[in-house]
This record gives structure tokens, sequence and C-alpha cells, in this order.
């Protein structure tokens, strides 16, 4: 059976395409276990605590069902594979190398945050802060630990930085103390914060030529961006508190400029009255902080899991090709032999730019195309097995039952129920 090629989708209408089918394959038969729903909520916690801000009220209820303790540090750190250069390489399931590094982790209390491209946020509460030496040694202990067991598992280099010990309603600076290790840290390096006192971090610093640097990386949507952004704070943070709210807002306005220029998107208009505003209020490292958690929320920095990169030309030839071509008998080499490209990246570039692979989003379109059938025609569940593409009516059946929960048979009982009775 032919199906006539479809018009070229507006943008709206690829998005609306790709969410609804996204939708159905999150919904369909994804079993999760305890550990993952506990996953999920530290997730949530490191998101709120560190990019969208944390409420008392939450931030209770958070420690209270984490069992999280009232001090801590921050452990951030960046993966790369080994011998690979592309960020767009590293494919590790995110719920698997969250228990992985939970399981290493066993015999401190530890929250580990989601993945924000190759980088990994962990705090480590404590009941009582320790002593600088100590801390110092236990967290190097921890570090090494975490490096030698990510390479030995994963094949990943670990790139570790550590920010000082701080109360959790302060645990934001460690995390900026944390990202300034990163900055200055070579390869499979762990660096502690108070190390970089000893460096000479501020010789031959160049803030026009850095700041050029950052817009560029903005520009691009490079990580980058993050790393001249936290080695300009480092320079601002000894200013007075003038000098800095000034060289703070200037910064805001040129990297909410940055993200609107050569935009694919809409991008929300922001209204630095508001910062001035607030920059006003603030004093010392209270304006360091508020410039990260706004810098980030300017670039989106945390880009939410499984989000679908529309702009991806290989997106829209798959959608186009899949609408056309579901009814056939279609393979991922099929597919990729479309877009010109080796299946083996396109397996990984298809994951890593819609969240889920080539096969789920080939069934889950199938399944979709015979609930309308089912729910619109006279057609028998075999019939519709062929239309959709599959040769196997129980196989179909499995597939059917797999995303939605229920076999064909029982789909089309129920729809009938629900309309006789409506």
């Amino acid at each position: 059976m032919n199906i006539p090629i479809n018009k070229p989708a507006t943008s709206a209408e690829l998005k609306d395409f790709w969410d609804s089918l996204q939708m159905d394959i999150m919904s369909s038969a994804q079993k999760l276990t305890i550990k993952d729903y506990v996953s999920l909520i530290e997730r949530s916690f490191m998101f709120s605590i560190f990019f969208r801000g944390c409420p008392q009220i939450e931030m209770i209820g958070f420690q209270n069902i984490l069992g999280i303790k009232d001090n801590g540090y921050v452990l951030l750190l960046e993966l790369n594979e080994q011998n690979k250069t592309k960020l767009d390489d590293l494919t590790i399931d995110e719920f698997e190398l969250h228990h992985f590094i939970k399981n290493t982790l066993n015999q401190v209390n530890s929250t580990v945050g989601p993945m924000i491209t190759n980088r990994i946020i962990i705090f480590i509460s404590e009941t009582t802060l320790s002593s600088d030496h100590r801390h110092r040694t236990e967290c190097f202990t921890l570090g090494c630990l975490l490096s030698e067991a990510l390479q030995s598992k994963y094949q990943l280099s670990v790139t570790i930085g550590i920010g000082s010990m701080k109360c959790i309603h302060s645990i934001y600076s460690s995390f900026i103390e944390a990202l300034s290790c990163i900055y200055y840290s070579s390869p499979n390096q762990i660096s502690y914060y108070s190390d970089l006192k000893h460096k000479e971090v501020g010789t031959n610093f160049d803030y026009v030529e850095t700041e050029q640097y950052l817009l560029e990386a903005i520009r691009l949507r490079k990580t980058e961006a993050y790393d001249y952004f936290s080695l300009m704070m480092d320079w601002i943070r000894p200013l007075n508190d003038d000098t800095k709210r000034n060289k703070i807002l200037e910064l805001l306005v040129l990297a909410s400029h940055a993200m609107r220029v050569d935009s694919q998107s809409d991008t929300e208009f922001l209204s630095h009255t508001k910062n001035i505003q607030s920059l006003i209020l603030l004093e010392g490292t209270q304006l360091i902080e508020f410039a990260f958690q706004r810098f980030i929320y300017i670039t989106g920095y945390v880009k939410p899991q499984n989000s679908i990169d529309y702009s991806n030309h290989i997106v829209q030839a798959t959608k186009d090709y899949l609408e056309s071509h579901y009814t056939e008998d279609i393979s991922l080499e099929d597919m990729a032999e479309q877009v010109n490209i080796s299946p083996q990246y396109f397996s990984k570039l298809i994951k890593k730019t819609t969240g889920f692979n080539f096969i789920d989003w080939l069934s889950m379109l199938r399944v979709k195309k015979a609930k309308e059938l089912l729910n619109n025609s006279n057609y028998t569940v075999k019939e519709v097995c062929f239309m959709v593409g599959y040769k196997d009516p129980n196989y179909f059946s499995r597939i059917f039952k797999k995303r939605i929960g229920i076999t064909p048979s029982e789909y089309v009982k129920n729809s009938s129920y629900l309309n006789n009775k409506s």
C-alpha cells in the first residue's frame, strides 16, 4: 500500500509530530523501578537547587525524602569517552549511569544530578562542617574512586572539580568553585578549589578577548561558554560591588543578545530592568551567584532531557520518510541510506537528537496509525496489521500491547464500549 508523499511540514507541524510521538513512546510500557523513581527525584532536586531556585518548604521536603544533611560540597564531573572528542559520542543511558555512580558512592550520602551535556553535579552531604584538611583528603579519595570506576566501566575520561564545604543554603557557591576547577584542570585531573589559590589564575588574563570567546561560544551553543563565564566571574570577584554590578549586567545583556542572534527558535525576551533591581539588593558573593543563575537561565544550560532538536535536518528527513514509508518493510539501514550517512552514525544521531532510538519511533508511529484506523474504520485487526507495515498479526499484537498496554482486539472492544456509552 503506497502512501502519497506529504507536503513539506511547517516548523509547528514538525514539532507537533515529534512531540506527540515522543509522549506516546514515553508513556508506553516504560517500566521504572523504585531506584529509577529515586533517581528522578534526585535529579529534580539538583535541577531546583542549582538552576531554578529552591524555596525553603521545597528544600525541606527534598531533604526529608532523600535524607540530605544540612552541609556538604559539590563534585562536578566532566565526562568524555576515551579516544573521542565529540560530545555527541557520549551515549550512555542516564539511569544506568546514575545507579552506577550511586553504587560507587554507597559509603557516603550522595545526591546525583542530571547529565548536562557531558557534566554531572554530585552533592555530597554531611551532618557537620569538617576541617579543610580532612575535607580535602576525603573528597580526593571519593574523586579517585569515581574516576577509576567510570574509566574501568565505561572507558570514560573523567575530569573532576571539587568545591569547598558549605551549608546547604550556600551550596551554589560550592558549585561555582567546582566549575572554576574544571576550567583550570587538565583532562583526567582532580582539582580542589582551594588549590586554585596557588595557581596564577589571573596572570595574562585578557577580559575583552575572553568576552569575545564567550559570546562566540554562546552563538554556536558550545558548552565552553560556561567555562569562559566562570573565568570572567573569577576576574570580577575581587572588584567592589558597584563595579561587579555593572560588569555582571553588561555580560547578561550581551549574553541575551548573543542567544537571539541567528536563533532558529523564539528566544524569550528578558527584562533587564528586573536584573538591575535584583543586583541593587545583592552584595559580595551573592552577586556572583546571581550572575551564574541568570547566565545559565539565559543560555539554557539545562536542556530538558529527551528534548528534540527540531533544527536538525536529519530529524526533518527522518520525519518525512517515516510518514511516507511506514507501511513498507523499512530498516535502520534503509533510513540511514535515505539521509546519506552510515547506519551507526544515524543510530547515534537520532537517539541524541530525539531521545529514543529509530525502532522506537517506527513502531510507535505504526501503533499510532493503527489506533486511528481501529477507531475510525471498519477494518479488522488483521487488515490494520498489514496496512501499518507489519506482516505477522501475532507480532503486531505484541508490539501494540507493549506500547499501549492492551492488545488491538481489547482496544477495539474498549473503544466500542466507550462510543456506545457516550
